[in-house]
């Protein structure tokens, strides 16, 4: 097959792949990349047509003609012999549909890539499109659009739709409904078939589309498979005379013109804003819209010329570094400091090729909200600072000038740095993310365009970054202000105002429905704003430039304790290491792990300091720790309090490279800094100081600010969310919760785990570990309670009783919200798999089926219910390991601290569906798990082998990443060392390896196996299982019957309908542990020897929150459990 060579791609000194872009003979561009450490296969399509180019007759056809590409090819007319395949050989797939573009991908595990890309490609060369396949595939395209009425993103960017130019292709419907798309109706089903095939035909030409393959095999064994592949795709004429047209044919020609060409070496497209200001007489305008959930948001939006031609000389680079900056004497800086805002960002909300329209994002305080004109104001005020910084330097100012290019020259550096100091992406993401860049920006730079490679401070685009700052201006701004008190004051107004039939006032959205309201911003504000009004609430005199940022990192030297081999380059198939134990003390103990796989100058830092006052209060009575509500809420606000307060002084940081979180977990705190080496032990004991041995981040401010965030979001929660999300909190309140939930919550030890791995000395390791004991083992003096209690930190779940199983019914309380939900959870008896030292090889057997039996329910499950039945577009299944943590009987005072972490497999399977109510939902799955369970007794040994074999290479594809490793390292420290090191093993004996151990008995299992395990948790007399129904407003509860028909042994059906039927439910139910004569209620509390428990400054900390958030409403504070 003929090919033509085109320019090879500039790739990353870090990046180890090799790659081919190559131009097929019928105009298709494909690149070929081969990743030697890649243990899967991935290929993607692009192709140069999303919504824009719909029929406005037939919103949607773009979208749906994506989902009917997958259903069969005249080569492979089967349905789901795609899908089939890929889950029988380790293979995904998934597509989407954006205005301007469609991308399809999938991965497999590559000893199996050939077939598939086989039945790939013929989807584009001849798609069946069938009748049937139409008519029934439509109502996934209706469910997916359901599913997204209900959440605020999605209706607020049909608003925005709506205060488009509706002649613009921006404006267009771009999901489709069972309306826009009547396919359900035989007559009209036809058409929309023809469409189908007409859109095709005009837009999945090969000139329009760009292939791209990753995977282990060789650049000539990939260009085998893929360029005969796609050749045979035909160029097809697009300039058919309308005589010869069929009616659908001449739809889909005519709003083909509509979309802009975007594609790589296409002519520049002319500015065709699609938001103007004579769309609504003037501007500003001032939207105001109605969120479900409980936000305070504002937006400023201001429509600016396409850069699409720039490249990397976009202003947009330091105009968003500027107006999004968090350092000191950004607009967030000064916002902050006046408590009027908690978050700003600023970036591009569009980038076509004929428009861009930049978003000032705003998060709101009370305070703010009530004073969001002087925030505005103060936009508008630093924008008129940089305006004039911007037209000095232009004629010459050489201060201004220089301050402007030393930031430009930060940035460049950064972007720079970024892009050859980081290893390359899996195939799976990397594929789709490759294509669509390639078929806009050419292969030589289709991974560092936006990298500023080429950039120096010398290449400022002064002319260019001051065009656009002229553009951020009142008089082009349309601004949003998204909360419940911002639409009750429109409401407030309307009613004191004459109605206007014109486009102002109150609107309804024409797809979804939602309301909102539009008009004029008085005069008076606009000039202040224009003029750059001053606010007494706020101190522009401190608005500037951001500093130097000396976080940017000058040493990349590898550790000098790395042997000479490993820094030769990137070694990711190389065995992970375990982490070596180096420090063990009554401080705690220190992991440390000298990366000889990513050769980067990066490391991983996680230090979890275990207590129980995060989760817990101390009860004198009973001599023990209890969970408590208010415990764990202050906690979650006092890590919000704490980000908050560091946000402007650690900004920089973040933009060089070094990031950090702290959070709460049931076990503890964790301190999670990762990044370039040069700066991490300095900068993760700054932050150690300030949360232990300063708590000057205490400010009032910072601590009422988080606290009305914190409940905003809880009031909201039960009206916001998708009926699916409700479905796993009912579960999760009758198996994990320890708390009375989120609508109680309204109204109401230390030891230290140090994983220190990457690019960093044991030298270093140890000076990190000293100044953590030096900061935080000072705080001894905080406070000592003894007890006679020992209390462990962490996870925790109920076991469910044997041959027993839990229906909840609860009625969804978004009113948005069509879809009802099931959501199943089988929950194995026996406990998971730990590791060769720690568990039983029986127990390795079952959890090794366990995952087999998810790996092979999967796609037979979504074919039977989502493409035939076509019960609602979300239909899954998955393996799910959960942990209880609990004390191990028998503990001496020698060392009471030992602990046990049982892990716990379930299996889940979650549908989302407005066809049937949840009930019949339910017994739909239960038939098809019956009929499975038949399949399973006629499986050959080939058809087992083919699933175990593919999993067994998937759970052992090498992390490619250091967090990911460092993670799944933290993970067994966290669960597993108290036990081990607690029974006199050594650190060597943790489970580091159970992932091999587990893949190795995966590839050993047989049929027996599998149906034995099948028997035990999801078909046999010992299952247990909870069964979540949620209902929408399609079939509401009031007018179901929750009667459990159909079901065998009704007896053992336990049916609840109330949060507080599943309390008392809960209080019969033991804790989950791997010893059954251990598991009765109340485990944590069998009496154990007395031990001195020692808190850290959090303790002191959480008491000053407590305080100062009770201080102004003078009430007694109070525990609740």
């Amino acid at each position: 097959m003929k090919t033509s060579p085109l320019p090879n791609v500039i790739k990353g000194s870090s990046d180890w792949r090799n790659f081919r872009p190559l131009l097929l003979s019928n105009g298709i561009t494909c690149l070929l990349v081969n990743d030697k450490e890649s243990k899967t296969t991935a290929c993607s399509v692009s192709v140069g047509v999303g919504a824009s180019a719909d029929p406005r007759k037939l919103s949607g056809l773009a979208h749906f003609t994506e989902h009917m590409c997958f259903l069969g090819s005249e080569a492979y007319p089967e349905e789901n012999e795609f899908k089939s395949y890929l889950s029988a050989h380790g293979g995904r797939s998934n597509a989407s549909t954006s205005m301007s573009q469609t991308c399809y991908k999938f991965d497999v595990l590559a000893d199996h890539a050939e077939k598939v890309i086989d039945i790939f490609a013929n989807f584009f060369v001849a798609p069946l499109f069938t009748q049937s396949g139409t008519n029934r595939e439509v109502n996934a395209v209706d469910s997916e659009n359901s599913k997204n009425e209900s959440n605020d993103g999605r209706r607020r960017l049909q608003i925005l739709k709506a205060l488009a130019d509706q002649n613009h292709h921006y404006s267009k419907f771009s999901t489709g409904n069972a309306i826009t798309l009547p396919a359900v109706d035989d007559d009209k089903a036809v058409f929309v078939r023809e469409a189908l095939l007409a859109f095709h035909k005009c837009h999945y030409r090969p000139d329009n589309m760009t292939v791209v393959v990753v995977g282990p095999q060789s650049l000539d064994v990939l260009e085998e498979w893929i360029v005969p592949r796609f050749a045979k795709i035909q160029a097809r004429n697009v300039e058919e005379s309308r005589e010869e047209m069929t009616e659908a044919e001449q739809l889909v020609h005519d709003s083909a013109g509509d979309m802009p060409d975007d594609s790589f070496g296409s002519p520049a497209v002319p500015h065709n804003p699609a938001f103007k200001p004579e769309i609504h007489g003037q501007w500003p305008v001032l939207l105001t819209t109605n969120p479900l959930q409980n936000l305070r948001k504002l937006y400023l939006n201001f429509p600016l010329p396409s850069t699409r031609e720039l490249g990397d000389q976009s202003p947009y680079s330091l105009l968003c570094h500027l107006l999004g900056h968090e350092g000191k004497g950004s607009c967030f800086a000064v916002l902050q400091d006046a408590e009027l805002v908690d978050s700003l960002s600023a970036g591009p909300r569009l980038t076509d090729s004929d428009q861009s329209l930049l978003q000032i994002n705003i998060s709101l305080t009370k305070k703010g909200e009530e004073h969001w004109r002087d925030v505005v104001a103060t936009i508008f005020e630093y924008c008129r600072m940089l305006e004039g910084i911007g037209k000095n330097a232009k004629e010459g100012n050489e201060n201004d000038h220089a301050d402007l290019e030393r930031i430009w020259d930060e940035i460049c550096s950064i972007r720079k740095l970024n892009f050859h100091q980081n290893s390359p992406n899996n195939a799976y993401s990397f594929a789709p993310s490759v294509a669509n860049s390639v078929r806009m920006n050419g292969t030589e730079k289709c991974l560092s365009l936006g990298r500023m490679l080429d950039e120096t401070k010398d290449s400022i685009p002064l002319e260019h970054f001051f065009e656009f700052l002229q553009g951020i201006d009142p008089d082009n701004c349309i601004i949003e202000r998204c909360s419940k008190s911002a639409w009750e004051e429109m409401q407030q107004m309307e009613k004191e105002e004459t109605a206007d039939e014109s486009i102002f006032g109150f609107q309804n959205e024409k797809w979804y429905g939602v309301k909102y309201h539009l008009h004029l911003i008085p005069s008076a504000d606009v000039k202040h704003w224009k003029k750059g009004g001053v606010t007494t609430l706020v101190d522009s005199a401190n608005l500037g430039l951001p500093a130097k940022n000396r976080f940017v990192p000058r040493d990349l030297s590898l550790c000098s304790d790395l042997p000479e081999e490993s820094k030769q380059g990137p070694c990711i198939s190389k065995e992970m290491e375990p982490p070596r134990l180096i420090v063990t003390n009554d401080f705690g103990r220190l992991w440390h792990r000298l990366d000889d796989r990513y050769c980067l100058p990066k490391s991983s830092l996680s230090i979890l300091l275990r207590t129980p006052c995060v989760e817990n209060v101390f009860d004198e009575a009973s001599n023990e720790w209890k969970y408590d509500t208010a415990a764990s809420m202050h906690s979650a606000i006092l890590m919000d309090v704490f980000s908050d307060a560091l946000a402007q002084e650690t900004y920089d940081a973040e933009l060089a490279g070094l990031h950090w979180r702290l959070s709460k977990a049931p076990s503890g705190l964790i301190l999670k800094c990762s990044g370039y080496s040069e700066h991490l032990t300095k900068f993760a004991l700054q932050l150690l100081t300030r949360f232990f041995a300063d708590h000057s981040f205490l400010d009032e401010k910072y601590v009422t600010i988080n606290k009305d965030r914190y409940l905003r979001n809880l009031s909201s929660y039960f009206v916001s969310k998708r009926a699916d999300s409700y479905a796993a909190y009912y579960t999760n309140y009758l198996l994990n919760s320890r708390g009375r939930g989120i609508d109680h919550t309204i109204d109401v030890t230390k030891s230290v785990d140090c994983l220190f791995a990457g690019n960093v000395s044991e030298e270093e390791s140890r000076r990190l570990f000293s100044g953590t004991q030096d900061i935080v083992g000072g705080q001894k003096s905080a406070g000592a309670i003894s007890t006679g209690k020992i209390h462990t930190t962490g996870s925790f779940e109920r076991k469910l009783e044997d041959g027993k199983e839990i229906h909840l019914h609860f009625q969804s309380k978004n009113a948005e919200e069509q879809n009802g939900a099931v959501l199943m959870t089988f929950q194995s008896a026996t406990a998971s798999f730990k590791g060769s030292e720690l568990s039983t090889p029986e127990v390795l057997v079952q959890s090794a089926a366990v995952r087999t039996l998810c790996h092979m329910l999967r796609e037979p499950l979504f074919n039977q219910l989502r493409t035939k039945e076509q019960l609602g577009y979300i239909v899954s299944s998955h393996h799910e390991k959960s942990a209880s943590l609990h004390v191990t009987p028998g503990i001496t005072a020698k060392d009471p601290s030992l602990s046990k972490t049982t892990p716990i497999d379930s299996i889940i399977i979650k549908v989302l569906s407005k066809k049937v109510p949840p009930p019949i939902v339910r017994k739909r799955i239960d038939d098809f798990l019956s009929t499975f369970r038949a399949k399973l007794e006629n499986l050959s040994v080939e058809e087992v082998e083919s699933h175990t074999n593919a999993l067994n290479k998937k759970l052992l594809k090498p992390k490619q990443k250091l967090g990911d490793e460092a993670q799944v390292q933290l993970i067994k420290i966290k669960d597993y060392a108290s036990e081990v090191l607690g029974k006199g093993l050594g650190p060597e004996e943790l489970p580091w390896h159970s992932t091999k151990e587990l893949a190795g008995a995966i590839k050993g299992l047989n049929r027996a196996d599998l149906i034995k395990t099948w028997e035990d948790i999801v078909d046999g007399k010992r299952r247990s299982r909870i069964v979540s129904h949620v209902y929408g407003s399609s079939f509401p509860l009031s007018n179901q019957e929750t009667g459990d028909f159909g079901m065998r042994n009704r007896k053992n059906i336990v049916s609840l309908k109330s949060l507080e039927e599943i309390r008392v439910k809960r209080e019969t139910l033991c804790q989950y542990t791997d010893n059954n004569h251990w598991a009765q209620r109340d485990i944590l509390s069998q009496r154990l020897n007395r031990k001195v428990f020692t808190l850290f400054g959090i303790a002191g900390a959480s008491l000053a929150l407590f305080a100062m958030s009770r201080k102004n409403s003078g009430e007694r504070t109070k525990s609740k459990e």
